[in-house]
């Protein structure tokens, strides 16, 4: 298929574009701006602009849309609520009646998020059928994404899906997350800084995942999904905060003094864990990568961007 990815500079992003091309697929990327490290060939496309993404969509003529573009930054959302339902929930609406008008036969995943579900324990893992029950502004703009996604599928015949990561992480995160913000204070110290970590709550638990297993169920969905469906990509188990972190320190061989700043500390929250079912009973995905090879690609990757001077 040629497909068209939105927010391809973006973390995530980065990464469908590697799993497109070695599978034989013809991607094309579209963003805002430039990627963190450097240029890169894209499209310019803007979610918020309908007039962008007609012209994109004249331009490529995708086989299939993968919508990634977005904010991703959950605490941004209180901050900045009108941006963050400008981009995640408008420009979803944007892309979804563009491809409805210039390419409606075109496959379309749209990505929002496992936030749809809030954090509220459950008894069993939530299977998508699990009522939205968003519990911050990012998850009710995302919600509102998603909603609408199923409603194209069904009221225009659209060819499209929908997937809702749980958190995922691995090598290009941006430092604002909480693995690349801990391997960057390590490679740091490992560096000569002072053996002071800053965190957060360490026993928070969240479904980890590493983006290039996300990458892959992406690249999956859009090959042999179902048209009018919802698919959860998680783990399938719920680690502390504090795995990480220990994870990180025994790969840098560093055990600095951690001290909680009150800044970053988030209360704990019940998140439910996530059933996968439907995606591997669909197209056979399931994750593949071990917590400890993400940390490690993790931790390589700060590194190599210290020595570049990032």
């Amino acid at each position: 298929m040629k497909v068209l990815v939105t927010g391809c500079n973006g973390f995530a992003g980065r990464h469908v574009m590697d799993v497109l091309r070695a599978t034989g697929h013809e991607a094309v990327g579209s963003d805002v701006g430039s990627p963190a490290g450097g240029p890169t060939r894209y499209l310019p496309l803007d979610v918020r602009d309908p007039d962008s993404i007609a012209s994109v969509l004249g331009e490529v003529k995708p086989d299939a849309v993968l919508h990634l573009g977005g904010i991703a930054f959950v605490p941004l959302a209180w901050t900045q609520p009108q941006r963050v339902f400008q981009v995640n929930t408008i420009g979803t609406l944007n892309v979804l009646d563009a491809v409805r008008q210039h390419r409606p036969a075109a496959r379309v995943l749209v990505v929002t998020s496992a936030e749809v579900y809030g954090s509220h324990p459950a008894p069993a893992p939530l299977a998508e059928d699990a009522p939205y029950r968003p519990d911050n502004i990012y998850g009710v703009a995302k919600a509102a994404a998603d909603h609408a996604a199923l409603l194209y599928a069904a009221h225009h015949r659209l060819d499209a899906m929908v997937a809702r990561p749980s958190n995922h992480v691995g090598p290009g995160q941006s430092k604002e997350f909480v693995s690349s913000a801990f391997a960057g204070q390590l490679a740091a110290i490992a560096a000569g800084a002072a053996p002071l970590m800053r965190v957060g709550n360490l026993d928070q638990r969240r479904d980890f995942t590493d983006v290039r297993d996300v990458a892959r169920a992406y690249v999956r969905l859009l090959e042999s999904g179902r048209a009018g469906l919802a698919y959860n990509i998680a783990s399938g188990r719920l680690i502390p905060v504090r795995d990480l972190l220990d994870g990180l320190c025994d790969v840098a061989q560093v055990r600095p003094q951690v001290e909680v700043d009150p800044a970053l500390f988030r209360p704990n929250e019940d998140r439910p864990a996530y059933d996968v079912a439907r995606i591997r009973a669909h197209v056979g995905w399931q994750p593949e990568i071990p917590l400890r090879q993400t940390l490690e690609a993790i931790y390589a990757d700060v590194v190599a961007q210290r020595r570049a001077g990032a």
